[in-house]
């Protein structure tokens, strides 16, 4: 769960990306082909909780992992992609940072149990020190139940692979700095949980992410929210240049919503859409789903590293 070793070239040739209701794999071959395979996850293998995911059945998980293991052409190591509301991510300011990685996550934890309702010895921490601005420090953290974490490793070590990276939807769909200009704002909404992630200069300035109500069927509760971000964006954290918006909307309706309020607002540019290798068969992409596959093949294709 590093983000760090997301921004590595090159870029992973196996995405496992998962939610409650299904498991898919993207698998880029050494011809550059991008294959895809998914299944349908049995009810109760995964307890998702009000702080993230918090246990796994490897019963449920390690069947379905096995059979989707072909469509990886044996490649034995993989990179994790699960929703973004399983892990709990923060930009943390902070006077002093200490030098000695045990004592940083000493710091961090201090400060997670004034905001998780969880024993901070219980989490698993992915801790990237972002460079200084403006004097201020800044660290972006993500946290994860320890033994949900530890449940996907061991689900993957009993079909001989090896785990290089868990990480989140929202940072799958983060642009490397290379050939971003301007700043960038990612949106991304899943059932029930929007992320929103600015960048400047490829360094994260500001990041909200929010369980939505089960109400929101009309997407009011997203459209409030983004609103309120980006004046936020423009009048506190003082960015006032075009920014390019990223999209990642898993229902159809609410993507169209969100690009509908993109096009009303002034100064804010629609990102280019990714545009990689074909994922095949097309049945899978179909089922499932642009929104869903994305993440996975924006870390295997290297589109957005």
């Amino acid at each position: 769960m590093n983000w760090e070793r997301f921004f590595t070239s090159p870029p992973p040739s196996t995405g496992w990306v998962f939610d409650s209701e299904m498991v898919a794999v993207a698998h880029r071959s050494k011809t550059q082909e991008v294959h895809c395979a998914a299944e349908d996850l049995p009810a109760g293998g995964l307890d998702v909780g009000h702080v993230g995911l918090q246990a796994v059945r490897d019963d449920v998980l390690g069947p379905v992992l096995a059979r989707l293991k072909g469509a990886a052409e044996g490649t034995g190591t993989a990179a994790v992609i699960v929703p973004t509301g399983w892990l709990r991510s923060f930009l943390l300011d902070v006077d002093r940072l200490p030098r000695r990685e045990d004592e940083l996550h000493d710091v961090v934890r201090w400060r997670l149990k004034k905001l998780l309702p969880v024993p901070p010895n219980e989490l698993r921490l992915s801790v990237v020190r972002l460079p200084e601005s403006e004097g201020q420090r800044r660290l972006l953290v993500m946290a994860g139940i320890e033994r949900a974490m530890a449940a996907i490793e061991a689900c993957f070590s009993a079909i001989g692979v090896e785990v290089g990276l868990i990480t989140t939807r929202l940072f799958a769909l983060v642009p490397r700095l290379a050939g971003v200009a301007r700043p960038t704002l990612v949106i991304q909404n899943e059932e029930r949980f929007l992320s929103l992630l600015l960048l400047v200069d490829g360094v994260p300035r500001l990041l909200r992410t929010k369980p939505l109500p089960l109400d929101d069927g009309d997407g009011k509760a997203v459209l409030r929210e983004a609103t309120m971000t980006l004046g936020f964006i423009r009048e506190s954290v003082g960015v006032d240049e075009a920014i390019e918006v990223r999209l990642n909307s898993e229902r159809p309706e609410m993507d169209a919503m969100m690009r509908g309020w993109l096009a009303d607002q002034t100064g804010l540019v629609p990102a280019e859409e990714m545009v990689g290798p074909p994922c095949g068969p097309t049945t899978v992409v179909s089922r499932l789903g642009a929104a869903r596959l994305a993440p996975a093949l924006a870390v295997v294709s290297g589109e957005l590293r």
